[in-house]
């Protein structure tokens, strides 16, 4: 008989990978030393094609699973992630709409043992030395329609500082403004346009990238 060994060797650098979906939202973020985090899985299995030019094929775990919302568009791929990987932890917001996916997505969690770990406005947790600060859902913010929770994070690593809107209404990003210094990036779910993103958010973090 014979068998076959790969070795990874990769550069020790963090890397932050936004796949293009056709429907959602997904971003895979890998430490300095490996660590794997997945935010979103998009609403449907097509993340599983993502993940495979990203990681090795024989690398079945993801470390960390953050789902945003509760929206189909962030957590229906989850489900099949859940179900082809090993995820040692789940992060979701402490406020939630609900829908048919995130339900199924909720079952999937009991199945595998999971205990969802809730995350408000100004918590904080490190992950191999990136930091993630959160800055919605903000439990004394009124709600409506256009403003449902949703998960908004800080991320910093060394001088570096990402920002994850997601898909937040200019309401909200306004409720964090003060929140906020300057940042290398700012990413918005459906595209950064001027409709979506607030212009004094914009001004006050003067990203490189958007």
């Amino acid at each position: 008989g014979f068998y076959i060994a790969r070795a990874e060797f990769r550069e020790p650098v963090f890397e932050a990978y936004f796949f293009h979906l056709n429907r959602g939202r997904s971003i895979f973020l890998r430490t300095l030393h490996g660590e794997t985090i997945l935010i979103d899985g998009g609403q449907n299995s097509e993340v599983i094609r993502e993940l495979s030019k990203v990681l090795p094929f024989y690398k079945r775990r993801i470390d960390t699973v953050i789902v945003t919302s509760a929206l189909a568009k962030n957590s229906g791929g989850l489900i099949e992630v859940l179900e082809r990987y090993e995820v040692k932890r789940v992060i979701e917001p402490a406020l939630l709409g609900t829908s048919t996916a995130f339900a199924a997505f909720e079952k999937v969690l009991e199945k595998k043992g999971l205990q969802p770990e809730k995350m408000k406005k100004g918590d904080t947790y490190d992950i191999d030395g990136v930091k993630f600060t959160v800055l919605f859902p903000d439990p004394g913010f009124k709600y409506n329609k256009t403003s449902v929770p949703e998960l908004v994070l800080k991320v910093e690593y060394g001088s570096n500082t990402l920002v994850f809107l997601g898909d937040v209404s200019k309401t909200v990003q306004k409720s964090f403004l003060n929140d906020l210094d300057r940042a290398y990036l700012i990413e918005y779910a459906h595209g950064a346009t001027k409709s979506r993103v607030s212009a004094d958010l914009v001004s006050k973090l003067d990203p490189k990238v958007i």
